[in-house]
């Protein structure tokens, strides 16, 4: 197993470890990708995932663990000053580049969990507090900090260069 293959599996147990002891599918992401080193902020900003656990403060949109990728991603590679580049420019930019490292990892972790929402992801489980479904969820919160360090390891000029998988505007007429 390469150094790669080390820090993908220690985020995996960060993360489950991190959900067994009550934080929530957002924070378990995140907090482990900071414990393995990976994600270099300042460790305060765990706070900003408290309100996306439960898809959202429990409204079942989003799942948690996936906007903490995401949250995760942009921490490194999200446009760090927008106002600094040119009106002109800095709309179409964020779709035409940054977009598609996001755009990749949603679609990946909805073909790995079959959707995207918590709430559709917990559905099959009766009781939201039973074991079943904190199992369900505790192994996808690994799963998707794994997900979310595969993505930390693609450059952004490789990222820029994904190709999109769905995108709204391919559903809006012209």
């Amino acid at each position: 197993m390469d150094i790669e293959d080390n820090k993908s599996q220690l985020v995996n147990d960060y993360a489950i470890e991190n959900f067994k002891s009550g934080l929530n599918c957002a924070e378990s992401v995140y907090d482990a990708l900071l414990r393995a080193g990976v994600l270099n902020v300042p460790k305060e900003t765990i706070a900003m995932c408290t309100g996306f656990g439960g898809g959202i403060g429990l409204c079942g949109e989003t799942c948690g663990a996936l906007s903490a990728a995401v949250m995760a991603n942009s921490a490194v590679y999200g446009r760090n000053d927008p106002w600094s580049i040119d009106a002109d420019v800095r709309g179409p930019e964020v779709g035409q580049k940054y977009y598609r490292r996001y755009n990749n990892l949603v679609k990946e972790f909805g073909e790995m969990n079959g959707c995207t929402t918590c709430r559709a992801i917990c559905e099959p489980f009766e009781d939201w507090n039973g074991k079943d479904r904190r199992v369900h969820c505790m192994k996808m919160v690994g799963t998707t900090a794994q997900l979310a360090y595969k993505y930390l390891q693609i450059s952004q000029n490789e990222a820029f260069e994904l190709p999109y998988g769905e995108k709204m505007s391919d559903n809006k007429k012209k």
